[in-house]
């Protein structure tokens, strides 16, 4: 049997690389799940790989992040290195 996304290596640079971005910002875990309007364990718990991210959970942190969808998918696909700090962030999607 596969083993699931949530645990493969690429995933989990991917989170990293979410978490650094986030860090870079200077922006907390608790912080950043109020702007989102999420409980901060669902922030803690994608960060440490035990949550996967949905798609409309990934299009609410990638644009909060600063990110459009394209670059999250870009550096979920590892076509791209993450930005050395992250953009303005944005509002969520609602």
């Amino acid at each position: 049997m596969p083993t699931k996304t949530i645990y493969s290596p690429k995933y989990r640079r991917f989170v990293e690389s979410l978490r650094t971005l986030r860090e870079k910002a200077g922006i907390s875990q608790s912080k950043l799940s109020l702007q989102l309007g999420w409980p901060q364990q669902r922030l803690s718990a994608i960060e440490a790989g035990a949550r996967r991210l949905d798609v409309m959970e990934f299009l609410q942190l990638t644009g909060a992040l600063g990110l459009s969808p394209e670059e999250g998918i870009r550096i979920a696909a590892g076509a791209a290195e993450p930005p050395t700090k992250a953009s303005k962030p944005r509002e969520p999607a609602q």
